[in-house]
């Protein structure tokens, strides 16, 4: 198995960088090298997402005993929020104990971890704090929570179990709309990552904006995760 040595890293469609990002890894997720090449490498995450990433940021896989509850900053490397590390790099990146929590610790609420994000940068096919995605940002925090989902929204649709109605959902079920999904608060409300704030914000799904009744339009379902893969 096999990490990043930085923090984040770009999973691309194509062995060139101009190619479009399919997904990331953040420091610390393993995942198998399929085919080693001189600039770029074939990689697959433990998401089953196949893409390219940069050979030289490629490092062997060493076993980890924290996950990061909040990003840090060191003169070497900037890890974002859900990366993973070991003791030996938590004292090399001196990472602070209440920036830290045991991998096994998964006692946390998608909805509270959520409400940390607002403002974050939209992008495409990102998964971490410097730029999330709508599936990206969900997956995240449910990885936070040490549940694991598929990585885009169309096979998180798929992969969660249908809520018959908003008066029927709870507080961390996942909205999906036609090429997108949120993650639902409770009373009408919403966190996304989206291109129309192109940042991560909360609508109210019924307040009567123009926003609010596009996003009915293309409404698809509720759905609740209740396994992992």
């Amino acid at each position: 198995m096999y990490q990043i040595r930085i923090g984040v890293g770009d999973l691309r469609s194509k062995a060139m960088f101009e190619s479009e990002r399919e997904t990331q890894v953040v420091f610390g997720e393993k995942f198998d090298l399929l085919e080693r090449g001189d600039a770029y490498s074939l990689i697959q995450s433990q998401d089953h997402v196949k893409g390219y990433i940069k050979t030289n940021i490629i490092t062997e896989y060493t076993d980890k005993s924290y996950k990061l509850r909040r990003f840090h900053s060191h003169p070497e490397i900037k890890l974002p929020f859900g990366s993973y590390v070991s003791k030996e790099e938590a004292e090399k990146y001196k990472i602070p104990e209440n920036k830290l929590v045991s991998v096994s610790n998964n006692n946390f609420s998608v909805c509270d971890l959520s409400m940390e994000f607002i403002g974050v940068p939209y992008l495409w096919g990102g998964t971490s704090e410097f730029g999330y995605d709508c599936s990206g940002f969900v997956q995240r925090l449910y990885k936070f929570t040490g549940v694991q989902i598929p990585r885009n929204s169309g096979s998180q649709r798929d992969f969660t179990e249908t809520v018959d109605n908003f008066d029927s959902a709870k507080p961390g079920d996942l909205v999906f709309f036609k090429g997108h999904v949120g993650l639902y608060l409770g009373d009408g409300n919403m966190i996304h990552a989206n291109g129309n704030s192109a940042s991560v914000s909360v609508n109210n799904l019924f307040d009567g904006s123009k926003y609010s009744k596009n996003l009915q339009e293309i409404f698809e379902k509720i759905g609740r995760v209740t396994k992992s893969l």
